[in-house]
């Protein structure tokens, strides 16, 4: 029973990505506060034909495409636009101060073009990432859209049962939803879009050696599961995007600017939105090497050491 337990620790390592630690209150009304300052903000941001076209063509009649799952209808049924516009703004800023050791780094975060994106169309990525906040109670909102938010869930024994539970509940009410999101003609009726860089399954080959050395942190997790989902939109990063309040301001802020580099395609072609691969990797590694800097460290001292004995 003890060895069954050490494996245990080590597939679930205790690894504190917030830098920040909030009591719990203290968490509800910071973010409160900030849900209403942005509630108010949605009222600034009107729906027409720049801001919102999803939530105007998709969101706010309830006819949602079959690759969401079937409570999403539900959850949009409770919002109007300033309140996603609140919540997804409010769950940003709470989730990049928990993870800040630097203000300036949360900056960043909110000027990369995932958000920036989720906003612009007014999409559900916001909601999910509030849901990664309230794991495992939140756990439905965590999986509206799963494709980067099921990975987090390995970070913790107990969000793996919170999700199973979920996963078993939603079954019984829905079916077995997952057939009908893992078609791939159910995402792309009339052909692969453009800015889909999604690799699919054969990115496993690079996603499980990456989730073995990201085991306990959810950032890592999510980042390194991005290259195995079957279908990806640069935007569907934004839960991931907060973990870019972790590095240090000049990290953080090149990490803004390779978050832009899909944007590219508007000049380049279409073969540039598969540049948003490199904000996944920057991110990875970076994220990497803090958690690793020592052993990275020592073997760099050790081959500097055998490189001066064998020049002497």
């Amino acid at each position: 029973m003890k060895n069954i337990i050490k494996k245990l620790d080590t597939l679930f390592p205790v690894i504190n990505i917030y830098h920040l630690n909030l009591p719990f209150y203290s968490q509800i009304i910071l973010f409160c506060v900030f849900f209403v300052a942005f509630y108010l903000l949605g009222y600034l941001l009107p729906l027409d034909s720049i801001f919102g076209f999803d939530w105007i063509n998709v969101f706010s009649i309830k006819r949602l495409p079959p690759f969401y799952t079937p409570w999403s209808v539900t959850v949009v049924s409770f919002l109007n636009w300033p309140a996603l516009i609140g919540l997804t703004l409010a769950a940003t800023a709470l989730a990049s101060i928990k993870r800040s050791k630097n203000p300036f780094s949360s900056v960043f975060v909110f000027l990369s073009l995932p958000l920036v994106w989720v906003i612009f169309l007014g999409q559900l990525d916001g909601l999910v990432l509030l849901g990664l906040l309230g794991l495992p109670w939140l756990t439905p909102l965590a999986l509206l859209k799963p494709q980067i938010s099921i990975f987090a869930f390995g970070a913790k024994k107990s969000f793996i049962i919170a999700c199973l539970l979920w996963l078993i509940i939603s079954f019984i009410i829905w079916g077995f939803w997952p057939n009908t999101m893992f078609n791939i003609n159910a995402f792309h009726p009339e052909g692969r879009y453009v800015n889909d860089i999604a690799i699919g399954w054969i990115g496993m080959i690079i996603a499980f050696p990456l989730m073995w050395l990201s085991r306990g942190d959810m950032d890592m997790l999510m980042l390194s599961g991005a290259f195995m989902v079957p279908h990806l939109m640069p935007y569907n990063l934004l839960p991931l995007t907060p973990a870019v309040a972790r590095l240090s301001p000049f990290k953080a802020f090149l990490a803004f600017l390779l978050s832009w580099l899909p944007f590219s395609a508007n000049w380049i072609g279409n073969n540039g939105w598969w540049l948003g691969w490199i904000f996944v990797i920057y991110l990875w590694v970076s994220l990497a090497y803090d958690r690793y800097k020592l052993l990275i460290d020592h073997w760099f001292e050790q081959k500097k050491t055998r490189s001066s004995f064998g020049s002497s």
